[in-house]
């Protein structure tokens, strides 16, 4: 993720999604494609599953029982956003409707300390991104590391 995070543009474009009470997104560059959800083999003991993409397997993480650790079933509807991780692996992340487009200030993002993304479940984040919503709220935005997908 260096490259879209370290690059000199005054603004981070983000695809953000809700995932139980958290908002995660990743950063545009680093989306592949969203595509309507695939049908997704998984043993329902992990967060993991396995869909058909094309020519190819890609990896599912249900982001929902990864960071709350809470089993359930990956969505039958929705969506994939489709991400290439580290070594070039394809991974698909669940959302039941399409993520939303935002344009952040770079001032507004921040790494996010090492030591708690040692510590915590949503350590595949590695920046946070503080985006004003309307009434002059202020909403965190997680923004997960592609490279980190499937390392946990």
């Amino acid at each position: 993720m260096a490259t879209s995070l370290t690059d000199q543009s005054l603004t981070l474009r983000l695809l953000a999604f809700p995932v139980g009470n958290l908002t995660l997104g990743f950063p545009l560059a680093a989306v592949q494609k969203i595509i309507p959800q695939a049908f997704t083999s998984a043993s329902g003991l992990s967060y993991t599953g396995v869909a058909h993409l094309e020519d190819q397997e890609l990896t599912v993480l249900d982001l929902h029982q990864a960071i709350f650790r809470r089993e359930g079933e990956l969505p039958a509807q929705g969506y994939l956003i489709v991400v290439r991780g580290l070594g070039g692996e394809f991974f698909g992340v669940p959302v039941p409707e399409l993520p939303t487009l935002l344009d952040c200030p770079r001032e507004q993002v921040r790494q996010i300390p090492p030591s708690y993304r040692r510590s915590d479940t949503l350590g595949i984040a590695s920046h946070v991104a503080l985006v004003a919503q309307e009434g002059g709220r202020t909403e965190a935005v997680f923004i997960l590391d592609p490279a980190c997908l499937g390392t946990r």
